[in-house]
Parts: structure tokens; C-alpha cells; sequence
């Protein structure tokens, strides 16, 4: 069985989608999945047992799905018509999406928002499972190939810490980062500190507030590719960050997991995983520092 997956979206929203997936697989004997979506995914995508092939969103092509004369692009009609099954998570509110996917796919055809929306309360994963008539996993867990390059040497001892986020309302103080990373230095615990392009001045404030490091317990790992990303908490004892992608990597790897909430809604969002532990502010963007350190103690044991 081969199946389409057309999810453009963050990083977080890509991976809220993959637990579907590994539902599929569990349900059905599938030999291929081909997953659309932004291309700075693919290998980190590519790189566990869920997706085989990878396409980018962006390509033309797949702007033909909301032309009224339907899909013309060859090399897409041949792919849509090899698939069973092409599900395709966008909002579709004159259904001309549907038309032109049930016009060149001889299979099944599912088209619905990528979001709860009216499902107010629902997880996004759950919600994306509900939509093929699935539930999710009673484990959702990305599993990588290994790394055949050469990786950040992190250890079991390491403690990542990513402070940025897509939305900076979303953002814990950088004061609470740094009082956070301190504590963890006190202890003789290294860190390793991740920023992606997004978060060069949060990263730059950060840096300001710390004191000098003791040698060997900060390592930075800065604009790095998602899979060397991954490749690095998979060795980490226990992760903190805010409602991030990195964070809903972090946890479908199996990293002990703490994610704050600062502004977003943790029922729709929380991150998924085997350790997982959610901290909600009470009010909009207040969080103490001791909040989370005690929160962080059963990961320091």
C-alpha cells in the first residue's frame, strides 16, 4: 500500500502528525509513505521507520491542488495515482482541494483541516488520528537510523536546554533560563544549549546573564540541521524548553521531557512521549524559577 501525506506546517505541526502515521502503520501493511511538506524536514523525517520518501511543499507542482482546471503536473498525477490512500491535512473550504485529489487518485481520499478547530479540547495528534478513524499509539515514538557522521559529543549527563521558540510569546524570561542553568552548573551538570535561527537574540541575552562556565558544562549547538539536532538529545538525560518543535522532538524521542507553556493551549499542544511533564503558567507569561526547578529534581536523580 502506498500513501500520500500532505502536511505543510512547523516543525511542531510536522511532528504532531507523525504519531498518525505510525497508527496507519500498525493498522495496515503499507510499503511506501511519501510525506509533503517543508523541506527542511525531509531528513529527520526520512531518518525514522514512518516516512520512505519526502517531497517539498513549495515545489509548484503542488500549488496545482487549488487550481480550478484540477492537477496537471505529470509527475504528480503519476504519483497521486499509485496511491490508496492520500490524506491531505489542509483547510479545503470550497472542497475544490478534494475534487482535484478524487479526480487522480484511484484510492481513498481524506481532506480536512490540519487543526481541532470546532474540537476544542482535543489533542492536534488525536484530532489527526480521528480523522483517519484511528486512534494514536499507546506509545508515540520516533525512532532513528544511526548516525553514520560524527555528532556533538553529548553524553547521558548532558542537560539540553532550548530556550527560543517559533513565537516569542510563547518564550519563558531568559532570566529563567540562566537562573535554570546556573542551578544545573552548581550541580556539576553540563548543558547543552540549542538555538536555531530564530532565537539569536534571545541566545545573545542569555549569554549575557551567564556567568563563565566551569569547563566542560556548556556546550552550544547553534543553527544546526534537525537530525544532528535529534542525534544529540537522543544521548541527553532530560530536556527543558518551551512549546517548540525541538521540544515535541525531544519528546517523541523518549528524552525525559519538561515543556513550558507560557501562552499556548497544553491540551491541544503538549508535547507527546513516554516522560513527559507539562508546566502551565497561571497567569499569561508568569512562571518562577522555583517552579521549575522542582519540576526538573525527579530528572536530576
Amino acid at each position: 500500500m502506498h500513501i500520500c501525506i500532505i502536511r505543510p506546517g512547523a516543525l511542531g505541526d510536522t511532528l504532531l502528525a507523525l504519531p498518525a502515521i505510525q497508527a496507519l502503520r500498525e493498522h495496515e501493511t503499507i510499503e511506501r509513505v511519501t510525506f509533503v511538506g517543508q523541506a527542511a524536514f525531509a531528513p529527520l523525517l526520512l531518518a525514522t521507520s514512518l516516512v520512505t520518501s519526502y517531497l517539498d511543499y513549495e515545489d509548484t507542482c503542488w500549488s496545482q491542488l487549488f487550481l480550478p482546471q484540477g492537477i496537471r503536473h505529470p509527475e504528480l498525477r503519476a504519483l497521486l495515482a499509485d496511491c490508496q490512500l492520500v490524506v491531505c491535512w489542509l483547510r479545503d473550504p470550497d472542497g475544490l482541494i478534494a475534487q482535484n485529489l478524487r479526480a487522480t487518485t484511484p484510492g481513498r481520499v481524506v481532506v480536512t483541516s490540519g487543526r481541532p478547530g470546532e474540537h476544542a479540547g482535543m489533542h492536534t495528534s488525536t484530532y489527526l488520528a480521528s480523522t483517519l478513524g484511528l486512534t494514536l499509539p499507546d506509545e508515540p515514538r520516533l525512532t532513528l537510523v544511526p548516525s553514520t557522521t560524527p555528532q556533538v559529543e553529548a553524553t547521558s549527563r548532558f542537560f539540553a536546554i532550548h530556550p527560543g521558540s517559533g513565537g516569542a510569546h510563547k518564550c519563558w524570561s531568559i532570566q529563567g533560563y540562566a537562573e535554570v542553568i546556573q542551578a544545573l552548573w552548581r550541580r556539576d551538570i553540563p548543558v547543552l544549549l540549542l538555538a536555531g535561527p530564530a532565537d539569536t537574540d534571545r541566545l545573545a541575552e542569555l549569554r549575557q546573564l551567564l556567568s563563565t562556565p566551569p569547563p566542560g558544562l556548556l556546550t552550544l549547538l547553534e543553527n544546526a540541521p534537525l537530525l544532528q539536532i535529534a542525534h544529540a538529545l537522543q544521548h541527553c538525560r532530560a530536556y527543558l524548553g518551551n512549546d517548540s518543535g525541538v521540544t515535541h522532538l525531544a519528546a517523541l524521542l523518549g528524552i525525559p521531557t519538561t515543556a513550558l507553556f507560557i501562552a499556548s493551549d497544553p491540551h491541544t499542544w503538549h508535547p507527546l512521549g513516554r516522560s513527559v511533564q507539562i508546566i502551565a503558567a497561571q497567569e499569561l507569561g508568569v512562571l518562577s524559577v522555583s517552579e521549575v526547578l522542582t519540576a526538573l529534581e525527579s530528572f536530576l536523580i
